[in-house]
């Protein structure tokens, strides 16, 4: 009896002396950010829009981060926006990511599983360093969401070798699955030296074959998908950082009916990005820029100018503003937003801004 009581009180030891190494080994931290703007359209192509101007959160984040062990974390993050101008409805946060993380169960590799962040741009985003002003011009012209569904591997090849491989639903953190198909995408990037990124990209998911069937000359069945490829270059010192982002997506049969009357031609987007950020002399006070070319429609194989298909749907974009820093985690940026259409007669877009950018954290607490 004696024996057993002692085996009990050994085991409850142990046990109370693990929990309280898993308790005194898991940290959580609380943090979010907020991008505000006050926006006034000078001019807008929609004459109803000229004059529109507003107050907006146009992105607030409330992100809850646990480290379970070493190398096991979670995230949870909630999203919310003000709805569009005009509509009285409240702010309603929605999940954007709900993941786990996974280090090293792989050398030099993290797996994901949940909803997680996607490879498409964010390489590119990092470099652009003005999400809170606006998107990248993949993430802008909705060429890939910024997360998913799925599951994901990013890693080390080598010392300049990395890469990372998702697999995910395809309908973005948004909308559950439609169908039975996945989006794969791959991203391989080098850093041969400090501060240089090159970096290749490439993604692809089949579409239901329902999605093709239209009546024509004869009933017409085919299989469609897209396949998206990019390429960027980034470089970034103590003093400035410059970025170059080009790609191209692939619609297929998403286009219009061919002359023929049995299928449907293909659709190609394609975009290039030139963007760069500078400290100046000014303490406290940098300068960014970036000009933007995207045509949603180069369905006849003709870019910038679409007069074979009718469709002269290209546009232009300069983005240019000062960021004022007065302390740690807060930006203060006044910025202009010029979008310029190809399309003959038809009004740029000119909005200007100043956009508030900050983020709290409460630091690691241990649970």
């Amino acid at each position: 009896m004696r024996t057993k009581r002692i085996t009990i009180g050994w085991t409850l030891v142990l046990v109370l002396s693990a929990v309280t190494i898993i308790r005194a080994q898991t940290t959580s931290v609380i943090k979010g950010l907020v991008f505000a703007d006050y926006y006034y359209h000078v001019n807008h192509h929609d004459r109803a829009k000229k004059d529109e101007n507003a107050f907006t959160f146009r992105r607030i984040y409330f992100t809850f981060e646990n480290n379970l062990t070493e190398n096991i974390k979670i995230r949870f993050r909630l999203e919310s926006a003000s709805n569009k101008f005009g509509e009285a409805e409240k702010i309603n946060p929605f999940v954007k990511h709900a993941y786990l993380e996974w280090s090293n169960l792989i050398p030099n590799h993290k797996l994901y599983l949940g909803i997680a962040e996607t490879n498409g741009f964010k390489n590119t985003e990092a470099y652009w360093g003005y999400r809170s002003v606006e998107k990248t011009i993949m993430g802008l012209n909705k060429i890939s969401s910024s997360a998913d569904f799925g599951l994901a591997i990013k890693g080390d090849l080598g010392g300049i070798v990395h890469h990372w491989l998702t697999i995910f639903n395809g309908t973005g953190y948004e909308s559950a699955e439609v169908d039975r198909f996945k989006k794969i995408g791959y991203a391989f990037w080098l850093t041969p030296v400090r501060g240089l990124m090159l970096e290749g990209y490439i993604d692809y998911e089949k579409q239901d074959p329902n999605t093709g069937t239209f009546t024509g000359a004869k009933d017409y069945y085919h299989s469609s998908g897209y396949t998206t490829i990019k390429g960027f270059v980034g470089y970034t010192t103590a003093r400035f950082t410059l970025g170059v982002e080009g790609f191209s997506r692939k619609n297929k049969g998403s286009g219009s009916i061919d002359a023929v009357g049995t299928s449907k031609t293909d659709v190609v987007k394609r975009g290039i990005s030139i963007f760069g950020s500078w400290i100046t002399p000014i303490p406290k006070l940098k300068v960014f820029a970036r000009y933007d070319v995207y045509d949603p429609n180069i369905e006849d194989g003709v870019w910038v100018s679409d007069t074979m298909n009718g469709t002269d749907d290209d546009f232009s974009l300069i983005i240019a503003g000062l960021d004022y820093i007065p302390m740690a985690n807060l930006h203060i940026m006044p910025n202009v937003w010029i979008k310029q259409y190809s399309a003959s007669g038809q009004e740029n877009d000119f909005v200007a801004r100043i956009t508030v950018y900050y983020q709290f954290s409460s630091g690691k607490i241990v649970i």
